[in-house]
């Protein structure tokens, strides 16, 4: 069975940007008026930024990153999020972990991101175990950012909890490390807010 990781990341090389958020911004102008004013503000900072940010992003050398692939209508877009920064705003805000079973959250785990073939594992627990959650990019559901094989393995040895770190919503925004993913994520709240008629939000 062929890892759909790779897939997605070989797709999401032929993502364009423009593309998507013009498709995004013609949703919502044709939803309804509180959609053409968020339209208006989306093609004016279109029009302002001219999307000239390189994509798909060039990840850092030295640096832990994660690349979390996005499905949309118009193709596979990669978030990238930096799994060093996260760290070092988790110690700066002083913040603890949860502890939760392995059975609870090994859904969050993408097989994809799991290596099974011991001789290839490299242990690197400088960063913790990281869970994001969010309506518009993981359908409300757990998924980790990093730590996928040691949740794997507390699962596969029956142990009782572990320790992650969960960030919900716009919580994990400060994790992306280009202004591109920033955007679209920002891009499918406003999207979701105008095509499920929820202004409140």
């Amino acid at each position: 069975m062929q890892n759909m990781i790779e897939v997605f990341e070989r797709e999401s090389r032929e993502f364009n940007p423009s593309i998507h958020f013009e498709s995004r911004i013609k949703e919502m102008e044709k939803t309804s008026r509180y959609g053409v004013q968020l339209a208006s503000k989306w093609r004016e900072l279109l029009n302002r930024s001219k999307m000239n940010e390189v994509y798909p992003v060039v990840h850092p050398i030295g640096k832990e990153t994660f690349s979390l692939y996005a499905d949309y209508p118009s193709g596979i877009f990669e978030y990238a999020l930096d799994i060093d920064l996260a760290t070092s705003l988790i110690k700066e805000k002083g913040m603890s972990p949860i502890k939760v079973s392995p059975k609870n959250i090994i859904d969050a785990v993408d097989p994809g991101n799991i290596n099974k073939d011991p001789a290839k594992i490299k242990p690197n627990h400088k960063n913790p175990v990281m869970i994001i959650q969010s309506h518009y990019l993981t359908n409300n559901k757990y998924y980790c950012i990093n730590g996928n094989h040691r949740i794997f393995e507390a699962y596969r040895n029956e142990d009782e909890e572990i320790e992650i770190y969960l960030f919900k919503e716009l919580e994990f925004v400060p994790f992306f490390y280009d202004d591109l993913s920033k955007a679209t994520y920002f891009l499918e709240i406003d999207a979701a807010r105008v095509l499920n008629n929820q202004q409140h939000i």
